[in-house]
């Protein structure tokens, strides 16, 4: 068997760690001859940067560079023999901007619905989930996350409900679906003090065998023969940018790459397994603006991606799918000064970073003076701003900004524009995106994904490499065929209520 040290020595990887990576990239045993059409997988990882943009793994990549001495391991894999490159269509039924609930029922489901549903047609029909699939064919299943885990991503592989938003519902279901390893946040919705039902959902994992866990140190302990579900914060874990920065949150909270290790640990003791893992921070930075935050946490998403191709290189049994959801904001190192000479000095200023927005909004207050929002500006960030930028934000906070974008009329989207002159960075907005999104496969089954593929193809892509005669129904897209697919008053209803939520 090969040990972690020996394929770090081969990729590469340990002279990263030791400061002295050349840029050679990542060589793998286990892709070498992976990707062999009709082959198939024992065990599929399918990992997810939810929002993440091309210009987020773009700059991610160069942040990487800069902080870690070496590109991303994604980055380094394309050029590898046997991993297969693509891009992915991922519109939903009723809009080409999909939400990540709909984006990950299609691959959950093999079916498009509209956004804001889970796994549930416009006609209220539930369809059948991957995982639903999977484990009555005896294979093993997990969901590991760094957002809640009844979030939209998660919850596409193993839930079927009207909305997204109907978390504690959601968490029954992974209970009477018997999911075997659930890692993230979101205690509010398995804890009796913060469900609205007042159910102790916890006790009822435990009487079906699980071992609940609520800290890093209870994760490091866990047995490895136990159902697990742990959750590691309240809502959401904590922002990479933010984690780095605090010691307390270091010894409280298991970051992605620490649950993704663990997690196959786990569910490497069966033959069969299938393991969702989602940096879902990204996509929430991208929503506020947030350069350093979603680009560390692209970083942080890609030291899972390492552990994922620890273990495949390990058992070459494993299929390894890396992508997104959608594009997110749409972030970008401008041009800047003469021949663009000034762009590399702006982007270098992102080092010096050591809060998310979140944690900056926080400390500015609900209804900050000028001098408060430069301050934590300045000691957050290192960016001496003119007052005379500061006035001008300072409106959004009391929503009397008046921008020509209307989708830029917050404060977090003006905050981004703002630091924009500092790091160089611009933003469309700070919305989902219709764009084609990348996908890397390798190992096992991994050419099936080559070129330019839809969304729905992975469900059936799947299914074909577990053997399983399985297809859902579904509906005609609503765009390109309005007389059938005319949304009736609760289906639109449905569409508004998340069309203003950051999802």
């Amino acid at each position: 068997m090969n040990t972690r040290r020996s394929f770090l020595s081969r990729s590469g990887l340990a002279l990263a760690a030791s400061g002295g990576f050349t840029g050679a990239g990542v060589q793998l045993a286990a892709a070498k001859d992976g990707g062999a059409d009709g082959a198939a997988p024992q065990k599929i990882i399918h990992l997810v940067a939810d929002g993440m943009s091309m210009g987020t793994l773009t700059c991610a990549d160069y942040l990487s560079q800069q902080v870690r001495g070496r590109s991303l391991v994604w980055t380094q894999l394309l050029n590898q023999k046997g991993v297969v490159n693509a891009l992915m269509n991922m519109r939903s039924l009723n809009s080409q901007v999909t939400d990540s609930s709909a984006a990950s029922s299609s691959w959950g489901s093999g079916s498009r619905i509209v956004n804001g549903a889970v796994n549930q047609l416009p006609d209220g029909r539930n369809l059948k989930t991957l995982y639903e699939v999977l484990g009555d064919a005896g294979w093993k299943r997990g969901l590991v996350t760094t957002t809640e885990l009844t979030h939209a991503t998660p919850a596409g592989f193993a839930a079927a409900v009207a909305k997204r938003g109907m978390g504690e519902t959601i968490a029954e279901q992974y209970l009477e679906r018997g999911v075997e390893v659930l890692l993230g946040g979101g205690r509010k919705h398995f804890d009796s003090s913060t469900r609205t039902d007042k159910k102790d959902l916890y006790a009822d994992y435990l009487k079906k065998g699980y071992t609940v866990m609520q800290s890093k140190a209870e994760l490091e302990k866990a047995p490895l023969d136990k159902t697990w579900i742990g959750t590691f914060s309240d809502s959401h874990l904590p922002y990479s940018v933010d984690y780095l920065n605090d010691a307390d949150l270091q010894k409280e909270v298991p970051t992605l790459a620490q649950m993704t290790k663990r997690a196959l640990q786990n569910l490497g003791q069966s033959d069969r397994f299938i393991l969702q893992v989602e940096g879902g921070r990204v996509d929430h930075a991208c929503h506020t603006c947030d350069a350093i935050g979603a680009f560390r946490d692209q970083i942080a998403f890609d030291e899972a991606v390492e552990q994922c191709l620890t273990y495949q290189n390990e058992h070459p049994e494993t299929l390894l799918i890396i992508t997104t959801d959608h594009g997110n904001g749409n972030p970008g190192l401008n041009g800047a000064g003469p021949g663009y000479g000034q762009s590399p000095a702006l982007f270098a200023h992102l080092k010096e970073a050591t809060a998310s927005f979140s944690v900056m909004l926080k400390n500015m207050g609900r209804t900050p003076s000028a001098e408060q929002i430069r301050k934590v500006i300045v000691e957050s960030t290192g960016y001496k701003v003119p007052m005379s930028k500061v006035d001008q934000l300072a409106p959004y906070f009391e929503k009397k900004g008046d921008p020509l974008y209307s989708l830029l009329n917050s404060v977090v989207a003006q905050l981004g524009q703002l630091m924009g002159n500092h790091w160089g960075i611009g933003w469309s907005a700070n919305m989902h995106t219709a764009d084609y999104v990348p996908l890397t496969a390798l190992g096992p089954g991994a050419e099936k994904f080559r070129g330019f593929i839809q969304n729905t193809d992975v469900f059936h892509h799947y299914m074909a490499l577990a053997g399983i005669d399985f297809k859902n129904p579904t509906m005609p897209l609503m765009v390109e065929n309005p007389a059938v697919g005319t949304l009736s008053p609760d289906s639109f209803k449905r569409v508004e209520d998340y069309q203003n939520v950051m999802v």
